[in-house]
């Protein structure tokens, strides 16, 4: 699976407002169930890093995990109640833990797939700090720090690699965006 298949995945999706992350979720997996048919026992929502004999890791468990070319992980976003800052943030996260899977060299493919109808994602007056990954050009790399709260210096994720987030539209309401790690 490359980017690109991802992304015809998730266009086959119908989303509408009323949709949540699990939703999303769902409907992936049945895509990619009905894609990889000859695999169904090799698919995996919420898949514990345990299993792979990993710890310590950002995070437990990965959104999905196709175990099909050297096992793929997928970690998915959609948020679609505020917290805009806050969510930027969790981004980074599985940007994080999405580098620490690939790393351990058990994941051949890691994707981070966000999609919301909530535009202060890709666009606002705030153009700096973590608002500039995600409504401007700045490529996500080195130390970000967690933009609000107490101890937002003591919070951050180094991220290793360069990623720049490209919106895309889905439908008159959705936007996404992919990055492969």
């Amino acid at each position: 699976m490359d980017k690109s298949e991802l992304e015809i995945f998730i266009k086959k999706i119908k989303f509408d407002p009323y949709y949540i992350e699990a939703t999303f979720q769902f409907h992936l997996l049945m895509e990619l169930a009905f894609t990889y048919k000859d695999h169904l026992n090799k698919i995996f929502p919420e898949r514990s890093i345990k299993y792979y004999k990993l710890s310590k890791l950002t995070k437990e468990r990965i959104d999905i995990v196709l175990e099909i070319n050297n096992n793929i992980a997928i970690e998915l976003k959609m948020p679609m109640n505020g917290q805009v800052p806050e969510q930027m943030f969790k981004f980074i996260q599985d940007m994080k833990f999405l580098e620490e899977l690939k790393s351990s060299n058990k994941f051949s493919k890691c994707f981070l797939l966000t999609v919301t109808n909530n535009s202060n994602f890709w666009s606002g007056r705030e153009q700096d700090g973590i608002y500039s990954y995600f409504r401007g050009n700045e490529k996500i790399n080195g130390i970000i720090h967690k933009p609000t709260g107490q101890n937002t210096n003591e919070i951050f994720y180094e991220i290793n690699g360069e990623y720049k987030i490209q919106w895309n539209n889905l439908n008159d309401y959705f936007k996404y965006f992919i990055v492969e790690i």
